[in-house]
């Protein structure tokens, strides 16, 4: 069976930005699809969020959807060696850590990434990012994307793809995740 995890942001919930309106559109199509809210949205724990993660028991049917801060556990969790997913699509994605943020993010940079890690996990990977994030280094992103193997997809004057950058559904998104 067709299956998504999809994983919202810092400060984020489930309900909110193209995230509901995604797995709507998916379990239409005969998806299961899982849209958590993950511990602690507002001062996020990168040990929280992995627990969290694999208590969804992704498999090799799963593709892991996540948005701005989630990509940062989805990079971890395809570090691990037990982690099998058919793929995964970041939205907003970034390996930094962002220097006004350290006591919100600092648990998910501390460590880095191991990027052969990552790259050497099998599931296609994809990196959808706006030209003109508010918060984000666009060809830092293009970067992370050759150092994990992800197909990058740039979108023009997307913003951080969020509700108020006219984000409520998004069309290009669905198709990328039926079509992986």
């Amino acid at each position: 069976m067709k299956r998504a995890i999809i994983i919202h942001g810092w400060g984020q919930r489930p309900n909110q930005e193209w995230l509901p309106w995604l797995a709507y559109e998916l379990e239409k199509e005969g998806w299961q699809v899982d849209l958590p809210a993950m511990p602690h949205a507002d001062f996020p724990k990168l040990k929280e969020w992995t627990d969290s993660l694999i208590g969804f028991k992704p498999n090799k049917e799963t593709v892991l959807i996540g948005h701005s801060l989630a990509n940062a556990l989805i990079l971890k969790y395809l570090e691990k060696e037990d982690a099998k997913v058919k793929g995964v699509i970041l939205i907003a994605a970034w390996d930094y850590l962002l220097s006004d943020l350290k006591k919100e993010h600092g648990t998910f940079f501390k460590s880095g990434f191991n990027y052969e890690k990552v790259k050497g996990n099998k599931s296609k990977k994809i990196i959808i990012q706006s030209t003109n994030d508010p918060y984000l280094d666009f060809n830092k992103a293009k970067l992370l994307a050759e150092k994990i193997g992800a197909k990058f997809i740039p979108v023009k004057k997307a913003g951080h793809f969020m509700e108020r950058d006219g984000y409520k559904k998004f069309q290009l998104l669905l198709k990328i995740v039926k079509n992986l």
